[in-house]
């Protein structure tokens, strides 16, 4: 069966995995996974993305182990990982040195590898991971890319099964632990410090070391849309995927509620929010445009905070959007309800919108394009929410 399908997984925490697992589920039931040629994960999405393409081959499997660490939650050991009398000491060492050294400072020298982020990295090793590198991919064929951001030069740093890469410094050399990098692309800023790493890149054959500063991916693309972009060159970044057919699948939480922030911690707060909003509707955007212009062949947006009312053949059950729409972002453990909530409305709307995307059938190319979603008045595209 060819592989023709790039798959993108938002960032948003649990609420965008447990989102991404029902979208996922509908897509297994179409036999549409075995046709995904990449697939590429952000933040929440990064998580869900890896348990699937590092996870077990069979879906159900994956499925119940996914729904077991999704409900246990990873917030709590988070923190008493970090907060161990021996990992406590580690972390104000490593803080103190970092500080007198100038926490931006190109040094090759690793100055703070014992924080809470580092943490979620022992963590998802011992509960997900364990010591798998990126190129340990279960399924044949597949490609895989989870994105973080480097604080110090404000570019991606993007973990791949086929490479790892900086487009400041070149590519990784040295292999990259699946749990590395999904801590790295889910280091929510406000809540986890960056992850410090120093890695050896090549660059036209030479070698060089650099210290890196990864945050979450969704600083930089909280879509994972940028890597399937068509045309990439290749001449300006190693990771170029031409795939005719792109599924998106969308956990940002749509239209924000009004508010009157008149002090100075909720205008910092509403201007990032918005900020945010526009990146967002503009990575939607250009999604509409590669399928009007033709540049890809069709596409699939399931969008969790898109209105209901605009979807074209809403199911009668449907799982309102007000119900996940304002579920936190962070990795506390999920209640039952919550769980099958969110990841009913992932199903119920890839299964809604995938037949007028024109998914491709299996084995075969498309070449009919995605004609109800390319321009801004379709019923996928959020516009002003």
């Amino acid at each position: 069966m060819t592989r023709t399908i790039g798959l993108a997984l938002s960032g948003g925490g649990s609420r965008a995995a447990a989102f991404h697992l029902g979208c996922l589920r509908a897509l297994n039931d179409r036999d549409l996974l075995a046709q995904v040629r990449v697939v590429s994960g952000i933040s929440g999405g990064s998580l869900l993305a890896s348990l699937w393409a590092y996870g077990p081959a069979d879906f159900a499997d994956f499925d119940a182990r996914t729904t077991e660490l999704l409900r246990a939650g990873l917030q709590w050991d988070i923190l008493r990982k970090a907060l161990t009398p021996a990992a406590a000491a580690r972390n104000l060492t490593a803080a103190t040195r970092a500080r007198a050294k100038g926490l931006f400072s190109r040094t090759v020298a690793v100055t703070r590898t014992a924080n809470r982020t580092d943490a979620l990295a022992t963590l998802l090793a011992e509960r997900a991971f364990g010591t798998k590198t990126m190129d340990q991919v279960t399924h044949p064929g597949l490609d895989t890319v989870i994105t973080a951001t480097d604080l110090a030069t404000t570019n991606a740093v993007r973990f791949g099964s086929t490479l790892s890469s900086c487009s400041r410094y070149g590519t990784i050399t040295e292999p990259v632990q699946v749990a590395t990098a999904v801590a790295a692309s889910a280091a929510f800023p406000l809540l986890l410090p960056a992850m410090e790493r120093t890695f050896t890149f090549e660059r036209v054959g030479q070698l060089q070391r650099h210290t890196v500063l990864l945050t979450d991916g969704g600083v930089f693309d909280n879509l994972g849309l940028s890597v399937l972009e068509p045309g990439r060159n290749a001449a300006f970044t190693p990771q170029v995927f031409n795939v005719p057919y792109v599924i998106a699948c969308d956990a940002g939480q749509g239209e924000l509620p009004s508010q009157a922030p008149h002090f100075i911690a909720r205008r910092v707060a509403r201007s990032f929010e918005t900020v945010h909003r526009k990146n967002q509707d503009a990575g939607r955007a250009r999604l509409h445009e590669w399928g009007a212009t033709g540049r890809i062949d069709g596409f699939t947006l399931a969008y969790l905070g898109m209105k209901d009312h605009r979807l074209p053949a809403p199911p009668a059950d449907l799982v309102p959007r007000e119900r996940v729409a304002t579920y936190p972002t962070n990795f506390k453990a999920m209640n039952q309800a919550d769980f099958t909530a969110l990841t009913t409305r992932g199903e119920q709307l890839m299964r809604t919108l995938l037949p007028f995307g024109t998914p491709p059938a299996p084995s075969t190319r498309m070449t009919q394009h995605a004609k109800p979603w390319t321009t801004g008045e379709s019923p996928a595209f959020p516009g002003s929410g």
